[in-house]
């Protein structure tokens, strides 16, 4: 860990141990996912008084909620009972008037505060039994949710990141579409793939057509995220199956660009020419790891008559591939064969991204 948290060259990724450990993980749970400014939603999804988000950064979820005082909050789900869930973690999305849980029916208002219990279950007092908040803010339109003690403000961990992302539409857009996969892997495995391209010509030659890696490039680093951007082949429009946007409205008019985000820990955004990819990782173990995926087009692609079949397949087969590589790569991490490896200096963010989760292992801030 003190190899990939130092600077030099070559750059040195994390031990072997790191990917394929329980224990590992349980201290990332700790010290990098729960302490992180996580971005969790889009703030079009909790606009309304009521619009609830149920975030997997705790085992228990984290539930954040827009109040009738139009005041983001976010919850701890966890019944100051006696620490039942009040959602089920396949409550992704909802639209709440209150917070009930389904064992003995204690129930909370929107800002977290007990409002009523069965007479059989009355505490003598209400005094400290509302819900446990967790740190939220909105920046650049996203939403961040810091579980237990940020190591930064969200403000300096996302420094310059509204600017960055202020170029596009992105606080009214149109879902095209959300999934789940789950893949057989370390979720750093996942965000370190998608810190880097050089992989598109042999995993991604469909990919590669569209944007090739020979174009890509790496912002300055600021803050907990990462940018870069790819230039478009001279023959493509987009990163479709044949290059091209059949319709699609464009995010902003003229651009030749793929701008690529990953904000830390496990959020990635790729801005495409007319539509932007979320993905979002949750470890579930130290080998395993959910995918969330979505595609959000131009806010006046709901009213057209859009063919998404041929998109939607181009990107599940893009990550079916990534899913595969990661896969292999964490066999190969489990093999007594495995040693320190090395970075490549197109791999900078990558290493970057190593040298972060490092120096948690090591009791220091990550950035």
């Amino acid at each position: 860990a003190a190899a990939a948290a130092a600077p030099g060259q070559p750059a040195r990724p994390l031990p072997p141990r790191a990917y394929t450990d329980e224990a590992v993980l349980a201290h990332e749970r700790r010290e990098v996912l729960a302490r992180s400014w996580s971005c969790v939603a889009r703030e079009q999804e909790v606009l309304r008084p009521g619009d609830l988000v149920l975030a997997p950064l705790t085992p228990a979820g984290v539930a954040v909620v827009r109040g009738p005082d139009l005041e983001l909050r976010a919850l701890h789900n966890v019944c100051r009972h006696r620490s039942s869930c009040l959602l089920d973690p396949d409550t992704t999305h909802a639209r709440v008037e209150r917070l009930a849980c389904p064992y003995h029916g204690w129930t909370y208002d929107l800002r977290g505060a007990l409002r009523s219990t069965p007479p059989a279950s009355a505490p003598p007092t209400t005094r400290g039994l509302d819900l446990r908040a967790a740190a939220v803010g909105e920046e650049a339109g996203l939403v961040f949710v810091c579980p237990e003690h940020p190591y930064d403000t969200l403000a300096r961990a996302t420094a310059g990141l509204a600017a960055e992302l202020s170029r596009w539409p992105l606080r009214r857009l149109h879902l095209g579409r959300r999934r789940d996969d789950e893949a057989r892997a370390n979720w750093k495995l996942l965000a370190e793939n998608f810190l880097e391209s050089h992989h598109f010509p042999v995993a991604h030659p469909a990919l590669e057509r569209c944007t090739p890696a020979a174009r890509a490039s790496t912002l300055p680093p600021s803050g907990a995220w990462f940018g870069g951007t790819m230039e478009l082949a001279a023959d493509a429009a987009t990163a479709s199956p044949d290059g091209a946007t059949h319709g699609r409205p464009p995010l902003v008019p003229g651009l030749r660009q793929v701008h690529d985000y990953l904000l830390f820990p496990g959020c990635m955004l790729s801005v495409q020419p007319d539509y932007l990819l979320v993905y979002r990782l949750t470890p579930l173990a130290a080998d395993r790891t959910r995918v969330t995926s979505e595609i959000w087009l131009h806010p006046t692609a709901a009213a057209l008559d859009l063919d998404l079949a041929p998109l939607l397949a181009f990107w599940d087969e893009i990550n079916r591939q990534d899913r595969q590589a990661c896969e292999r790569q964490q066999r190969g991490l489990a093999s007594s064969a495995a040693g320190p490896g090395l970075y490549l200096p197109v791999e900078e963010s990558c290493a970057r991204f190593a040298a972060m989760v490092a120096r948690s292992y090591l009791g220091q801030r990550p950035w």
